[in-house]
């Protein structure tokens, strides 16, 4: 049965501990919109354009007129795994399925008299995609084949300027998330005569959407034209998931004796309940203006992993199944340093950034690869039209993946060295009127 504990606790844990290789840290994906992410995601100051709605509410209502913002990145990912000692040992070599994914996002931003305005938006801020090649074989696959983690956030936010240079804002986010995991566990299985034949049973825990609320807030100040300062927070969300379907299957061994025993001894299949914890984040934004056609920024973002430091497991049947799992993460921050430059109807942009791993070494596993990231962007924007109503920006980001090695303390036995490699490439096409 300790195999169908693990098995089941880590379809939790793929819910709420995911893995952010292609992403932010933990799982969340900031890259929600081109023209920021040519500047590496520094933002919270200097956004222009209706991705505000995600960045800082507060910049909404100085956007000019209506502003119609529709996009995506497509996110390429690769992962691959060295083992050692004792187990799984040396010279165990895993690899991913190459990852892809397309995170959309849709913006609408308009004035409401001369201070207020207000944003509408669609977008996916926390996302994972797992999935380990020959999973028959893969020896991790006790605890993970494969594993998804989809979100769907809607946002209304409100945007006030009570003076020139300064300017609130706040929304409501309602997002709906959903998780699948797969895996493969050992299953002991006695026998008539004696001894015990070791069968395998795949598990899997799938969830439909389930909805939950969270706030996002922001303020910016412009104290002389050159500067504008920020600060942004984006409050937890945590979607209580009470009826995920875990089922437990044999696989077949061509003996009917034998598949029949280990079938019995199977868990029935039921319903699990957890809450899937979204952390909070804080932002805070400095953005220099030298120039008319430059503007640098500087970002600083704090994500509350922490929050994380127990995880709830219920079951509707099997209720010795049932545990509090203790996890260790602890709060990362991101450092985004980026500039874009103005000429005639043409922006380029460039940036650099630095995002701090979360997971201490005891949970990094094959569900959890999480490692300090690199990444460096470029983006170019053009505006069309004769009125420049029309927008298109596209930007590319690099990101470089520190190795990352469990250090002998993998909470699940299973010890070795990660090594990823991301590339995002992302775009937007924008009318304003």
């Amino acid at each position: 049965m300790t195999a169908f504990r693990r098995a089941t606790a880590a379809a939790i844990l793929a819910a709420t501990l995911a893995p952010g290789l292609a992403f932010g840290a933990g799982f969340s994906i900031y890259e929600q919109g081109a023209a920021v992410l040519g500047m590496a995601g520094a933002g919270t100051a200097s956004v222009d354009d209706a991705s505000a709605v995600f960045y800082n509410a507060a910049a909404i209502v100085r956007l000019p007129g209506r502003q119609l913002s529709l996009g995506g990145t497509w996110l390429y990912t690769q992962t691959s795994f060295a083992g050692a000692g004792p187990s799984p040992g040396f010279g165990v070599t895993e690899s991913m399925k190459p990852g892809n994914f397309f995170p959309p996002t849709a913006y609408w931003t308009s004035p409401l008299g001369k201070h207020w305005a207000y944003g509408l938006g669609v977008d996916s801020p926390f996302g994972l995609g797992v999935e380990w090649n020959n999973p028959d074989r893969f020896t991790g696959n006790f605890y993970v084949t494969k594993a998804e983690l989809r979100t769907i956030n809607t946002n209304a936010s409100l945007s006030w300027a009570p003076s020139k240079g300064f300017s609130v804002g706040g929304g409501v986010d309602v997002l709906f998330a959903s998780v699948e995991l797969d895996n493969i566990a050992p299953s002991t299985t006695p026998l008539p005569g004696g001894g015990g034949a070791v069968v395998a049973a795949r598990a899997q825990l799938k969830s439909n959407y389930v909805p939950a609320c969270g706030f996002n807030l922001g303020v910016l100040w412009q104290p002389q034209p050159v500067w504008k300062l920020a600060a942004t927070f984006r409050g937890r969300v945590h979607p209580k998931i009470d009826d995920a379907d875990a089922t437990f299957a044999v696989e077949p061994t061509g003996n009917a004796s034998i598949d029949a025993a280990a079938a019995a001894g199977l868990p029935p299949s039921q319903h699990v309940s957890t809450i899937i914890a979204m952390p909070a984040m804080l932002s805070l934004g400095a953005a220099w203006n030298p120039a008319p056609s430059w503007t640098w920024e500087l970002d600083f973002n704090q994500t509350y992993w922490s929050f994380f430091s127990q995880l709830p497991l219920t079951f509707d049947k099997t209720q010795s199944l049932d545990e509090v799992l203790d996890e260790g993460y602890r709060d990362s921050w991101r450092l985004s340093v980026g500039a874009s430059h103005r000429v005639a109807r043409t922006t380029y942009r460039f940036g650099y950034y630095y995002d701090a791993a979360a997971a201490p070494d005891q949970s990094v596993t094959p569900l959890l690869p999480d490692a300090n990231r690199h990444g460096a962007t470029l983006g170019l924007g053009w505006r069309l039209g004769s009125r420049q109503q029309w927008g298109i920006d596209l930007y590319n980001l690099a990101l470089f993946v520190e190795d990352r090695s469990t250090n002998g303390q993998s909470r699940i036995d299973y010890d070795g060295i990660y090594k990823s490699y991301v590339n995002a490439a992302g775009a937007n096409l924008a009318y304003h009127w």
